[in-house]
């Protein structure tokens, strides 16, 4: 997003659509979580500091760049995501999900969704007619892309890296050929070649057995 001045309204559009919580937005904008609070409630005005802050943060949160963004920004307005988001404002969309409107997959979402989200908050299992598949929210909320759709509405998603790990933690959930599959196709020819470094690095800090099962997915591609 193009640096410009945001106005208190452009603000709070970037609060809402964010899914960040007390604490994280207090990190992100370098307050406290009393005067994060006061300004998702309005209480207290915003400093230009903090709005260049959030527009970096939310710049730096896009990762998906070129015509992978534009397919995984118009897959996002037919799936109707931005509508779930705003259901569930801490989550966002991640693994099988991620992985279908990204091209990776030739597998069916057969109306099921995969939301990651803090876990204490509320874990329906059904939602508008889908079935919800809830993946541990762990280290957020690093690698989650806060983007608009083609329709200009807000929606959250796991980015390529976030959508890789989390797929090779949770194979239970989609069986080893799946998860292989979407491997092949995110490090297929003719998109952006997601950052097996930085995937590495992510799956090492959460323990052994992660780093072993992203390996074990990668190791063709590394």
């Amino acid at each position: 997003m193009a640096r410009r001045v945001w106005t208190t309204e452009d603000f709070q559009r970037w609060l809402s659509a964010s899914g960040l919580s007390a604490p994280q937005l207090a990190a992100v904008l370098d307050v406290s979580e009393r005067t994060a609070k006061r300004l998702r409630s309005g209480e207290v005005g915003v400093k230009d500091a903090m709005t260049a802050r959030a527009q970096e943060w939310l710049g730096q949160s896009r990762t998906t760049s070129g015509r992978d963004a534009e397919l995984l920004d118009s897959y996002a307005a037919q799936a109707d995501w931005a509508d779930l988001c705003q259901a569930f404002p801490n989550a966002h969309i991640t693994t099988m999900q991620s992985a279908i409107a990204r091209g990776w997959t030739s597998a069916n979402s057969h109306n099921f969704r995969q939301l990651s989200q803090p876990e204490r908050m509320p874990q329906p299992a059904k939602w508008g007619g889908y079935d919800l598949e809830w993946i541990p929210g762990v280290d957020l909320p690093w690698g989650v892309e806060v983007r608009e759709d083609t329709d200009g509405r807000p929606y959250r998603v796991a980015s390529a890296e976030r959508t890789l790990l989390e797929l090779a933690v949770n194979e239970s959930l989609f069986g080893i050929d799946d998860v292989e599959e979407c491997y092949r196709g995110a490090f297929a020819d003719g998109g952006t070649r997601p950052d097996v470094l930085l995937l590495r690095r992510k799956a090492r800090e959460r323990g052994e057995k992660a780093a072993d099962q992203v390996y074990y997915y990668a190791r063709s591609f590394l």
